[in-house]
């Protein structure tokens, strides 16, 4: 009898198994995205084109969520093309940080032979429910090669080491994904799919980072006596409160909620939920701080994470690092990519001032440029040769016109009415033009190399 018990226990466990992978086979499909690798060394080049299977689920008649890689800027799908070749779909949104992508199905899509039926996303994922085994805990983290603060269940071991993405499924209920080192709640998916009409992302970031382990001596000189809270220790430009809040302020509370805790946990918590939801980008907090020996208070938006102010971003842009070439000589601009296209060991293989400034600057504003501009290197030609060992070198200025940016070097060229062009590099090294031999050595540049043109400033 006990035997019996056994095996019917086995079988039944067995079948609810089969449930899963059958309903998982039933809702996911996959989908062959097409991408656009660029170099950044060579950001004149088209790009090498590449293709991979992502998974993705129909979230209605005409619309999917796709699971990406974060940063990763697809260009188009295709559905089944085992099936029919030629059956596009097209990316309605992705939100390049967290990865998520709305793809919107083509028209016979339904006529398919193998048509996924419409997910379910499950709601309440902290409950006791069907879903609940995914998330044990939860608590404020980023995704692998994410930068998003959102609430997640983290692994208690990583289950690969490239972030591949995978749903998570219970019976015929989706409960959200996960990426090897963390689970995400379906929630972060509904959320997603509601922002599919905005172009921006509905997940804030802080704006800040906080600084919660502080000695008593330190909590005595930051904090009022008798409060708590935690401590700004870094501002993100572009994102946070930019010249309302400062390294050293003591947050005290959130919206009026006392931050009563000097753990960031806390903190993230009453800075981006409200009665137990969730808050979306653009909506308003209020911190009330403690500066200098008095009480402030500050109001701002809450901004999704980018990197579109940072000096030196980790990627140039959302579709190709721009460039310019004038003279034969390829400029760019300075980025984390960049340096990382040296290798594995760039920061001994690359110029050094070029290391030291990406790992200081890298977050920070610059009071007189938007992003360093480098001399990559020189196309060779006989009218450029005491030039062409100039590599890496930081364009300082042309005519003595600060370059505080890739457009903004191409307005100093073109606006320029000297006879000559001067421009001024790092080390005080200097390269000089005749303007109507600069065309002609361009024009001769573009024609030799096959270059589609001599700049992407669009």
């Amino acid at each position: 009898m006990r035997s019996n018990k056994l095996v019917f226990l086995l079988a039944f466990l067995l079948l609810g198994s089969l449930e899963n992978i059958e309903a998982k086979a039933d809702s996911e499909f996959s989908l062959l995205v097409h991408f656009r690798k660029y170099s950044h060394h060579n950001p004149f080049q088209k790009g090498t084109p590449y293709q991979k299977k992502i998974p993705a689920i129909r979230l209605d008649e005409r619309t999917a969520l796709a699971l990406l890689k974060p940063g990763e800027v697809p260009l188009f799908a295709e559905v089944h093309p085992e099936e029919s070749a030629g059956r596009k779909a097209y990316f309605q949104k992705v939100d390049l940080d967290t990865g998520l992508g709305i793809v919107l199905l083509p028209e016979n899509f339904g006529r398919s032979k193998k048509v996924s039926p419409i997910a379910l996303l499950e709601e309440g994922v902290r409950t006791q429910g069907v879903c609940s085994s995914f998330f044990p805990n939860f608590e404020w983290g980023s995704l692998e090669f994410s930068k998003s603060i959102l609430p997640l269940s983290k692994l208690s071991r990583k289950e690969n080491q490239d972030g591949t993405r995978s749903f998570l499924f219970s019976g015929k209920k989706v409960c959200g994904f996960t990426d090897g080192t963390w689970n995400a709640g379906a929630d972060l998916l509904r959320r997603f799919y509601q922002s599919r009409f905005s172009s921006a992302s509905p997940f804030p970031h802080p704006g800040f980072s906080a600084e919660g382990s502080l000695t008593p001596a330190e909590e005595d000189y930051y904090f009022p006596k008798g409060s708590v809270g935690a401590v700004v220790s870094e501002i993100l430009p572009g994102i946070g409160p930019m010249h309302n809040l400062f390294p050293g302020d003591a947050v005290l509370s959130v919206n009026g909620t006392p931050v009563a805790s000097k753990q960031k946990q806390v903190l993230y918590d009453i800075l981006l939920s409200k009665g137990g939801s969730y808050l979306n980008s653009g909506e308003w907090v209020a911190l009330s701080l403690y500066r200098d020996g008095r009480k402030r208070e500050i109001r701002y938006q809450l901004r999704p994470y980018n990197e579109d102010s940072f000096l030196i971003p980790e990627s140039s842009d959302k579709i190709a690092p721009k460039y310019i070439i004038a003279g034969g000589l390829l400029f760019t601009e300075l980025t984390h990519t960049y340096l990382k296209e040296y290798g594995e060991k760039y920061k001994s293989s690359s110029d050094r001032k070029l290391v030291y400034l990406a790992e200081s600057y890298s977050k920070k504003l610059h009071p007189e440029r938007s992003r360093i501009v480098l001399l990559s290197r020189a196309f060779p030609d006989e009218k450029n040769r005491a030039y062409q060992e100039f590599q890496d070198l930081i364009l300082e200025s042309v005519n003595d016109k600060v370059v505080d940016s890739v457009e903004g070097l191409k307005t100093a060229i073109s606006e320029n009415k000297d006879e000559f062009l001067v421009f001024r590099f790092s080390g005080n090294k200097l390269a000089v033009f005749d303007k109507s031999e600069l065309k002609s050595l361009d024009e001769r540049i573009k024609s030799l190399y096959s270059l589609d043109s001599l700049d992407n400033i669009r």
